[in-house]
């Protein structure tokens, strides 16, 4: 539906109707499972008619202990009951926590805000959180919610309520403002790689996401570690935050919204903000209709630096005056310099050569008449696209596979056996100002690439350009297997954020970190019998 027509439909709309709508569009987005436990059944209805579908909601039975020897935290009078309600519902944890009402906001609905004043916590997931017995109770809740355990909550509805974490920060801190969370596209998106990054140098990471994740499947990753927070930007409070981290540290910004204008409203001591210019925003296929021109420019003027990701992306910076940095995007050495393990079993058999493409699929700029020209010209091939599918695309021949969404720590067992990688990309100013995260992820699996005329490949070795793409595939397939070694050194992630702290400033930790792991715990939607306990 054209967005004017759903501006001219949504003043009609009943607001609980809306309201409804949002939030069944809202529990596509949740990654926590809470069992919520109150008092009366008029609040089971309440907490049911405004919560997603991953929670379920009852009364708090008697008897019952949880197995195991839990660690209590914080108020031990609440102990007994948070006994209750792990033995009740098999949670990980159960909070006692101050709440406000689950309520309805405008048009949509509103989960309620937290602030545990106890939990009782299974010594098992308290090591795999990374907790300890000190820890801040919301920074504990949130870091269990996000790393995909399931959780118990005894509510106590309050006027006050404060859900801000509290807890010092000892080492420097990167605070990504992002557009997406960390693990969309597989966790292989730029914020989500330089973040990463970061905590393997020892920051604390805290990793905000302004919107949800629209794939059509949840691969259920998780990545967990001590020093990483992940935040959605209507929850982050950026004064608090700032006052927790003792020694400041880094905030990137890298989308221009409006939500993330106080980051560089006023001076921040100790802090470098530096607006990373990731993409061709004032193009409506990624702007859309939240784009505004003279938000950039704030985020441009005011920033205290300023990087680009492609050649062509500078003249942003330069209509306002600012000098930029260009920092490409990278490999992930952990993810790509290791051998592949066995084909996987959704991948084509077949004698013929096998071209790839992994990435988005949606979009003006994926040249959907290229795909099908390759899998014509090798009728023998096979054509394998990696990528949550569109909603429409062009028939195509029977030799193009798509093979849906992938995390990023499988796609070496496809990318290794590519002969040739692809890059479909119509050219236009927009992906002249691409810096396509998957060539140089390509070459280090030793794939040559065949693509466009685009400028910011420019100079690369084992990428082959035409502006007939059959030719740049023909050239691709003829030509030796890149060096994967050469590729990982020149085109590392590790490399890249050097450059991004010697261009803004940041004081690096005394002492390198540990690497987040990843883990894969899907989110469960309970249907509407399930969800009363």
């Amino acid at each position: 539906m054209p967005m004017w027509l759903k501006r001219l439909i949504r003043p009609l709309v009943p607001d609980r109707i809306m309201a409804r709508y949002r939030l069944h569009q809202h529990s596509r987005q949740v990654r926590s499972n809470v069992d919520v436990f109150v008092s009366s059944d008029r609040e089971v209805r309440r907490w049911l008619a405004t919560t997603p579908d991953t929670y379920r909601v009852g009364a708090l039975p008697g008897g019952g202990a949880p197995r195991g020897d839990p660690v209590a935290l914080g108020d031990a009078s609440r102990l007994p009951a948070l006994r209750r309600a792990i033995a009740a519902s098999g949670a990980s944890a159960a909070f006692a926590a101050l709440t406000d009402r689950p309520r309805l906001v405008g048009r949509r609905r509103v989960e309620p805000s937290l602030q545990p004043s106890a939990a009782l916590v299974s010594a098992e997931v308290m090591a795999d959180v990374g907790a300890g017995e000190g820890d801040d109770l919301t920074g504990l809740w949130h870091r269990m919610a996000g790393a995909g355990h399931r959780l118990a909550l005894i509510p106590e509805v309050s006027a006050e309520v404060d859900p801000r974490r509290h807890d010092p920060i000892e080492v420097p801190v990167v605070v990504v403002l992002a557009a997406v969370p960390i693990h969309d596209v597989g966790g292989g998106g730029r914020g989500a790689q330089i973040a990463l990054e970061a905590l393997r140098r020892g920051f604390h990471v805290v990793f905000v996401a302004l919107a949800g994740t629209h794939e059509s499947v949840d691969l259920g990753l998780r990545f967990v570690h001590l020093r990483l927070e992940q935040q959605r930007a209507d929850q982050v409070h950026l004064p608090t935050l700032l006052a927790r981290a003792a020694r400041g540290g880094l905030i990137l910004v890298e989308v221009p919204a409006p939500a993330y204008l106080d980051a560089v409203a006023a001076p921040l001591e100790g802090w470098s903000v530096c607006y990373d210019v990731i993409d061709l925003w004032s193009d409506p296929a990624l702007g859309g209709d939240w784009y505004r021109r003279d938000v950039e420019e704030r985020f441009l003027r005011q920033a205290d630096s300023v990087v680009v990701s492609a050649p062509d992306l500078m003249p942003v910076a330069a209509a306002v005056g600012r000098e930029t940095v260009v920092i490409p995007n990278a490999v992930n050495a952990d993810v790509f310099g290791v051998e592949p393990g066995p084909a996987p079993e959704d991948l084509p058999r077949g004698d013929g050569p096998l071209f790839g493409y992994h990435g988005s699929l949606y979009g003006d700029w994926l040249d959907w008449e290229a795909v099908a020209a390759v899998a014509e010209r090798w009728p023998e091939g096979r054509v394998v696209l990696i990528g949550d599918p569109p909603a429409r695309r062009r028939p195509l021949p029977g030799n193009v596979h798509l093979l849906g969404l992938k995390a990023q720590a499988d796609l070496p067992a496809y990318v290794c056996r590519f002969d040739v990688g692809l890059l479909p990309f119509v050219v236009s100013p927009t992906t002249h100002a691409v810096s396509p995260l998957k060539v140089f992820e390509y070459l280090a699996c030793g794939v040559p690439v065949a693509a466009p005329p685009l400028r910011s490949l420019d100079g690369m070795d084992g990428v082959y350009r035409s502006a007939e793409f059959l030719v740049a595939v023909e050239s691709a397939l003829s030509a030796p297997r890149p060096d994967r070694s050469r590729a990982l050194e020149e085109h590392s992630w590790e490399r890249r954020v050097e450059d991004l702290i010697a261009a803004t400033g940041v004081v690096q930790p005394q002492s390198p970190g540990e690497p987040a792991r990843v883990v894969v715990r899907p989110v469960i939607h309970w249907s509407r019998s399930e969800r009363r306990l």
